[in-house]
């Protein structure tokens, strides 16, 4: 097994989005309530043995979802932007996109989108 959580944020913070969002603002977990905007959260779904010779596993299958939260004000980045970059940034690193929704809270112009990736992985 590989530390997924450290693949994830290391794949994450790619230039481009730390330019969109800022450096600090790439985190690797939920907290109690979001008050930086924008803000990419990344959560580790799962992490399955794949792929078995000898009984042994040869490969990880690999989840995350990536939840993105913006204000639909002027001088933010967009969901739509910031997700498109998240997307270009997990296919150059070979995950399949399995989920990309905008969700539908508006309350104080916030914006979220929730975004999920899968990825099998050859050990």
């Amino acid at each position: 097994m590989i530390n997924a959580k450290s693949l994830y944020y290391s794949i994450l913070q790619d230039e481009r989005l730390t330019e969109l969002v800022g450096e600090d603002n790439i985190l690797d977990a939920y907290p109690e309530t979001v008050e930086t905007f924008p803000c990419v959260i990344f959560l580790e779904e799962n992490q399955l043995d794949r792929e078995f010779a000898d009984n042994q596993p040869l490969a990880d299958e690999l989840s995350l979802t990536v939840h993105i939260f913006t204000k639909a004000l002027d001088g933010y980045p967009t969901s739509s932007e910031i997700g498109l970059v998240v997307a270009t940034i997990m296919r150059e690193n070979f995950f399949v996109a399995t989920q990309n929704r905008e969700m539908s809270d508006v309350s104080d112009n916030v914006r979220h989108r929730v975004m999920a990736f899968r990825k099998v992985l050859l050990s």
